[in-house]
């Protein structure tokens, strides 16, 4: 208090004026938080090059399909979005474009259950990420076909489609047609998510009507995606890609397939983060490109 009073008037008022601002930046910061949206939302989160889904329930449930690459950025993408907990982180396949951004979300975000989608995979980093969720306290739920999840007091149900149970042994090398592929359904809106699992994966299943898709694999060519659009009859597609990727993502054949068939697309790469807000009547789509 001494040091406080020898200082002169002028500093002492800056001082103030300054603690002041402090206070009034930290109160707005808390108050500017947003909580989970009104009605039931999907984003497709712009995390560059890789995948990441949020889906928002209106009671606060929150799920998660994959988290981008480590360098996505997606614990910031998930405050914004109003996330404070998620019931379900889904970990689809080992691909670093797709389990690489969930250690961050594991670190900092209470999560109830994560569906493993790994395959068994000997990939050290998906092993190191289920290490984390091992020593976090997160239950571990195999993702084998058929399954179902429920949520949300029974409202939102994530219902697994593929992979199968397979023979004991080594996982496949390319784990992407066994990646997880599911139908996330609430009150009447459907969901396909099939990570980076292409036509020759989906075909065999039994794929229903649907109202929303995200386009395989970041839309790469893919000949029986035309086939999957005329099974699935979606109102809406995402396509998860990054700018000027060295992919050549999205083929400009699965560009030209959605459009034949009718399906207003969004990408990340051109959009910025889309999001799907589902009313009574319609899904509104807001971007932030």
């Amino acid at each position: 208090a001494a040091a406080w009073h020898g200082l002169p008037r002028a500093r002492r008022r800056a001082l103030q004026i300054a603690s002041a601002a402090g206070l009034f930046v930290a109160a707005a910061a808390l108050l500017s938080h947003p909580g989970p949206p009104r009605e039931f939302t999907v984003r497709f989160l712009d995390v560059g090059q890789g995948d990441a889904v949020l889906i928002q329930h209106p009671d606060g449930t929150a799920v998660l399909f994959d988290g981008g690459p480590p360098e996505s950025g997606i614990p910031r993408l998930l405050r914004r979005a109003g996330v404070d907990r998620l019931a379900l982180v889904v970990a689809t396949h080992a691909s670093r474009d797709h389990h690489g951004g969930l250690p961050a979300v594991l670190r900092r975000f209470p999560v109830d259950t994560l569906l493993d989608g790994g395959d068994g995979t000997p990939d050290r980093s998906f092993r190191a990420l289920l290490e984390l969720a091992a020593e976090r306290g997160v239950r571990r739920v195999r993702a084998i076909a058929p399954e179902t999840l429920a949520l949300a007091g029974g409202h939102l149900r994530i219902r697994v489609l593929s992979p199968p149970p397979r023979p004991h042994g080594p996982a496949p090398e390319d784990p992407n047609p066994r990646a997880v592929t599911a139908i996330v359904s609430c009150d009447g809106f459907d969901l396909l998510l099939s990570a980076d699992a292409e036509s020759e994966a989906l075909l065999p299943l039994d794929l229903p009507d649907v109202d929303a898709i995200k386009v395989p694999h970041h839309g790469s060519s893919d000949p029986g995606l035309p086939e999957v659009l005329e099974r699935l009859r979606p109102e809406v597609a995402g396509i998860e890609v990054g700018s000027h990727n060295t992919y050549g993502h999205p083929a400009p054949s699965t560009l030209a397939a959605l459009q034949r068939a009718g399906v207003p697309t969004y990408r990340t790469d051109r959009d910025g983060t889309v999001t799907l807000t589902v009313g009574r009547r319609a899904i509104r789509v807001e971007t932030d490109g």
